[in-house]
């Protein structure tokens, strides 16, 4: 089973995306259309897709046990 957790996009630098997860800094490749402040899921270190920030703001309390 795949667990992706939600990231919000901080930055691009040399053509992959700077992503903040509650885990910290990462980086990430994107075959889709993003913007700084975005949040998106990400698979084996690539967005797979976006969604939007009540989707992450769900998620993550899920993930976090607060609902």
């Amino acid at each position: 089973m795949c667990l992706t957790i939600p990231k919000q996009v901080v930055s691009f630098r040399k053509g992959r995306v700077l992503l903040a997860s509650p885990s910290g800094e990462e980086e990430a490749g994107s075959l889709i259309r993003i913007k700084k402040g975005d949040w998106v899921l990400t698979q084996n270190q690539i967005v797979v897709s976006k969604i939007t920030k009540k989707q992450a703001k769900d998620i993550l309390g899920l993930w976090r046990g607060k609902k």
